[in-house]
């Protein structure tokens, strides 16, 4: 069993997977996914109103609204979600609908307010939501300004990022990252800022996106010149988390401690700033149900990937860092970074498309996962027991063999 307790008890469960020569005797073997699962319409109507409507979901970070009365719009799943810093600082979510006749409050992605002003027939409201202004209040005979106000989402801060969650009843945001926040609470998050958002729509399914990003086996042939210089993907090793979580860990090789070397980047974006293990191995943190980071010295990608359709999704990447020592080498550096991160995407993002065709189409009828690729298993196991299995068609189901409450590593 992989042991995770102590930074030396974590490499030499590293080191000891990188010498592995055999299936690993605890493991059991992964069961072969329906690939089903990554177009059929009835099953992405289940993810819908089961995981992503009743989940937390990412959805920016509060360097995105520095000021009192700056706001973003969440336009993701169908809705439209106003993320506001009012101007008491408190950051809320709302429903951007007028209580008048439903017209949308805010029209432009981003901006900053001292008062929304629904466009259609005046309705003021304030940055905490509240129904401040009716014009001709007269002719309305059951008035009452003090239920009116915009409908609340839930919306927590986790560290500096952001959540929203449609589901009233769920657990609170603390509860739900715990397993994730005693991993990394040495990461220096608070003095992270967004140096900049790429946003990409892909034709095919979130998942097909995402898995990508779960999984060390494909980086060998897709990132031969990239990054597999500087990563011993051998090494990579899951810690199954609850709620669908999982921490990755990899070791680093080259004598770098980023795996993003290049001409123009180096380890010390952030490497001042965290701690050894960090430097020497690669750790990155999916949260269920649709994001993942690898937290990397030079700086790293909070990425998020939305369903848009059975077949079509959207990757929304979010790059943080510490401020550098002066405006311009900051601009400088995180341009760059940005850069090459683009490059290392589309190694991948070329593939995803023919993925999705056989898939849709049925030129096969499962995937097949090797012990680097098993947090998928993981993550598609707690799908199934947020929808409820019962809901689920028999020939869509995965086998429940990894999803105990404990750890499991391989």
């Amino acid at each position: 069993m992989a042991r995770f307790d102590t930074d030396a008890q974590t490499l030499e469960t590293l080191r000891l997977e990188g010498e592995r020569s055999e299936y690993p005797a605890h493991l059991p073997p992964i069961p072969p996914l329906p690939a089903a699962r990554y177009s059929d319409p009835d099953f992405y109507a289940l993810e819908l109103k089961h995981v992503f409507f009743k989940s937390w979901l990412a959805v920016g970070h509060v360097s995105e609204l520095e000021k009192p009365g700056a706001y973003k719009l969440f336009e993701e799943l169908g809705q439209s979600i106003i993320i506001s810093r009012g101007i008491d600082d408190e950051i809320r979510a709302f429903r951007n609908a007028c209580r008048h006749r439903a017209a949308a409050i805010v029209t432009e992605p981003k901006g900053v307010a001292r008062r929304f002003v629904c466009p259609y027939h005046s309705w003021g409201y304030s940055t905490e939501g509240e129904l401040k202004s009716v014009p001709e209040p007269q002719n309305f005979a059951c008035l009452d300004k003090g239920k009116l106000g915009l409908h609340r989402v839930r919306c927590e801060n986790w560290r500096g990022f952001l959540y929203i969650n449609f589901d009233d009843d769920a657990i609170s945001l603390e509860e739900y990252m715990a397993p994730i926040a005693a991993i990394v609470q040495d990461f220096p998050f608070e003095d992270m800022t967004v140096k900049g958002t790429v946003v990409t729509d892909i034709a095919c399914n979130w998942k097909t996106g995402y898995d990508n990003f779960l999984e060390s086996y494909h980086i060998n042939t897709v990132h031969r010149k990239t990054i597999a210089p500087f990563i011993d993907t051998k090494t990579w090793t899951l810690e199954g988390l609850p709620h669908g979580h999982g921490c990755l860990r990899t070791m680093k090789r080259g004598g770098s401690q980023t795996l993003f070397r290049s001409e123009n980047i180096s380890d010390e974006g952030i490497a001042g700033k965290v701690s050894e293990r960090y430097r020497a191995i690669t750790v990155a943190i999916p949260r269920f149900p649709n994001t993942t980071a690898g937290l990397d010295p030079a700086g790293f990608n909070w990425q998020s990937f939305w369903p848009t359709g059975p077949d079509t999704m959207r990757m929304v990447n979010l790059y943080l860092g510490p401020d550098l020592e002066s405006p311009e080498a900051d601009r400088k550096y995180w341009d760059d970074f940005i850069s090459y991160n683009d490059t290392i995407l589309a190694e991948d993002m070329y593939l995803f498309p023919s993925m999705q065709r056989s898939m849709s189409e049925g030129d096969i009828s499962h995937l097949m996962l090797s012990t680097q690729e098993h947090y998928i298993q993981w993550y598609h196991e707690h799908l199934d027991k947020a929808i409820g299995t019962q809901n689920i068609p028999e020939s869509l189901r995965v086998q429940q063999v990894l999803s105990g409450e404990g750890t499991t590593g391989a």
